[in-house]
């Protein structure tokens, strides 16, 4: 009889020996032998609570070591599992667990355990009684031929979380998929030794994947509670060699007193992935004047495409983002649907050498729209030189990126939009130095003097309806929005006009509002507030 073949063990897969420091969340350390037990027990525990392989599992947890535990353990047992943003509300967190057919809600956040007891799902609970669980399930190998995955949610134009289903994930058994993630963390320059440090949420889509990439190498994961400056610069300087920053954080850093930043020593780090979103060409060129050419940046996403620029890459072609990897290629398409030429801009299209890599999870019309034959784009707009090297000469218009977050508008506006003593709302980014950007709300009112009450309502309903960075921070009146005339907004020519408004010279047709000037709302304002907040939750 022939042996049933097994996964092997990750020391294996690693090279790394089992008394080795395999994570370090600064409360409690794994090393890489008890890494494979409990992911080994976690995988087992899992089955038990879910229909079979290829079940939906959301997980919606802090920066903690079974955070990394259980995204293997779903790898592990055939599962797909999908990150949640921690500071969702239990609305937020609702849509996805509808949308994707959840059967299980894993985590340590009272949002997610009210959604998944509404939604009348099993909670397993990282905070109570987890240890003793994982103690409880059964030991023993695991079939090799199980394949997990990890399906990102990511939002478009309409704002409504979109699942992203890859068409080779979950088709690669967990080893295969697991040297595959190594061998991207080598190609992005992660070394496989030492710590790579996690200064980001763990739910972020590109520093978890290439995070677990550097594990899958071999290099420690040391898990940052929360993003402080000063102490990753201290961190940074412990025998880290990798780590994966947004251009927030790099401002952050760079804002920091002379003496902390003098005193930087970093020997052994390597590497300094960094993208999410543009990173302005005065801070790129600081940073590489303070660290030297650490900075490796990505562009890409969860759909797939992605380039890579080396620091002497960038400095040799200032604001690039690199070429593609993997064997993609890179189509740029005018106006009139046509390929262009190098150094003309168009919509980014990538192909990849296997043809259609993903879909959206129940919606087969954006999946059309974002393909042209095998090539796939994002909205985002570019041109290619005649090496190859992309630059972004814009991005999808509708969306804000704040720390390197996506904000899709759509969804604010539907959240806030009905809120009685207004005729219309719009939401866009706003520069802010050390997010990038900031979400604004314009507003317009009947009457100007009722603005400011209008804008605390908002203030007060988003409050409840949205997580912390989908909140507005800037609030704008205007007599009308630009709109052409079909009704559609012309949102690029409102930005335009906040970010006029946000510079010293200001924008004479906007006016900026205080909430301290508000006073007590009217109260149709109130009440309406009060009816839309209840439909907006049961939808």
């Amino acid at each position: 009889m022939e042996a049933v073949r097994t996964q092997p063990p990750l020391c294996e897969l690693t090279g790394r020996r089992a008394g080795e420091l395999a994570l370090d969340d600064g409360t409690a350390q794994r090393t890489w032998g008890e890494l494979e037990d409990r992911t080994r027990a976690i995988a087992y525990g899992l089955t038990d609570l879910v229909p079979g392989t290829g079940s939906h599992v959301a997980l919606v947890a802090g920066n903690r070591v079974e955070f990394v535990e259980l995204a293997l353990g779903c790898l592990r047992a055939g599962l797909v599992y999908t990150p949640l943003k921690s500071s969702w509300t239990p609305a937020e967190i609702a849509t996805v667990l509808s949308d994707a057919s959840t059967s299980l809600v894993v985590t340590d956040t009272d949002a997610a355990r009210q959604a998944g007891r509404d939604a009348g799902l099993p909670i397993l609970d990282l905070d109570q009684g987890f240890d003793a669980w994982v103690a409880r399930q059964p030991d023993g190998p695991l079939p090799y031929e199980l394949a997990g995955r990890k399906m990102t949610y990511t939002s478009g134009t309409t704002g409504r979380p979109k699942g992203v289903v890859s068409s080779f994930l979950g088709q690669r058994p967990f080893a295969d998929s697991f040297r595959a993630s190594a061998r991207m963390a080598e190609l992005t320059g992660l070394p496989g030794n030492g710590a790579h440090l996690f200064v980001s949420h763990l739910f972020h889509g590109a520093p978890l994947t290439f995070g677990l990439g550097a594990l899958a190498r071999g290099a420690a994961l040391r898990i940052v509670p929360r993003w402080e400056p000063e102490t990753v610069l201290a961190l940074l300087a412990d025998g880290v060699t990798s780590t994966c920053m947004v251009p927030t954080m790099f401002r952050q850093l760079l804002a920091l007193p002379l003496d902390a930043r003098s005193k930087f020593d970093a020997p052994e780090l390597v590497t300094v992935l960094h993208g999410g979103e543009a990173c302005p060409r005065p801070v790129k060129q600081a940073m590489l004047a303070w660290w030297g050419p650490r900075l490796t940046e990505y562009y890409g996403f969860s759909e797939g495409g992605m380039t890579i620029a080396t620091s002497e890459e960038w400095m040799q072609r200032p604001g690039t983002v690199g070429r593609p990897v993997n064997g993609q290629r890179i189509v740029v398409v005018g106006e009139t649907g046509d390929e262009v030429g190098t150094g003309v801009e168009g919509t980014i299209y990538f192909v990849t050498p296997d043809g259609v890599t993903f879909s959206y999870l129940n919606d087969e019309a954006k999946t059309a729209a974002a393909h042209r034959g095998a090539a796939f784009t994002v909205g985002d707009v570019g041109q290619v030189d005649a090496h190859g090297y992309l630059f972004i000469t814009g991005r999808q218009s509708d969306v804000i990126v704040s720390s390197g977050v996506n904000i899709y508008p759509a969804e604010i506006e539907s959240a806030l939009g009905a809120i009685d003593g207004m005729t219309d709302l719009a939401i866009v980014g706003a520069p802010d130095e050390l997010r990038g950007e900031q979400v604004a709300a314009v507003i317009v009112a009947p009457h100007p003097q009722d603005a400011a009450a209008v804008a605390a309502r908002i203030a007060g309903v988003a409050a409840k309806t949205l997580a912390g960075y989908k909140r507005p921070r800037l609030f704008v009146h205007a007599a009308r929005l630009p709109r052409d005339p079909t009704g559609k907004l012309l949102r690029a020519a409102l930005r335009d006009s906040v970010a006029r408004l946000c510079s010293p010279e200001g924008d004479g047709a906007l006016t900026r509002i205080h909430l301290d000037e508000a006073g007590p709302p009217p109260a149709s304002i109130a009440g309406k507030a009060i009816a839309t907040t209840g439909k907006g939750q049961n939808k």
